[in-house]
């Protein structure tokens, strides 16, 4: 599996949690992440460039606005092992992400 796919799937899991714990205020979140996800499908075919990874990055930052965002999203469930487990996926595929695009 190569780097994109490996950050398409991460966005899946991502877009998968926020679209079903999310609120209204994180549309603009899903909405990029759609985007993202868009983007990655159309370069897929093409030359991967550096450029291709620079876009995906300024793509990734902006779901990390100063105030709300993808920093700041998490999913509350009252127990606090079930509120673990539930983060997990979402915690593990933003910092892989995040990681992979800002290494």
């Amino acid at each position: 599996m190569d780097k994109l796919d490996l950050l398409k799937e991460q966005y899946l899991v991502i877009l998968k949690e926020m679209t079903r714990y999310g609120s209204s205020s994180n549309r603009p979140q899903i909405r990029q992440i759609k985007n993202i996800l868009e983007f990655i499908d159309d370069v897929k075919n093409g030359e991967i460039t550096d450029e291709v990874f620079e876009e995906l990055r300024r793509m990734n930052d902006s779901l990390y606005p100063p105030h709300g965002g993808l920093g700041e999203f998490y999913i509350w469930a009252d127990d606090f092992d079930e509120r673990m487990k539930l983060n997990e996926p979402l915690d593990k595929a933003s910092d892989f992400t995040w990681n992979t695009l800002n290494a």
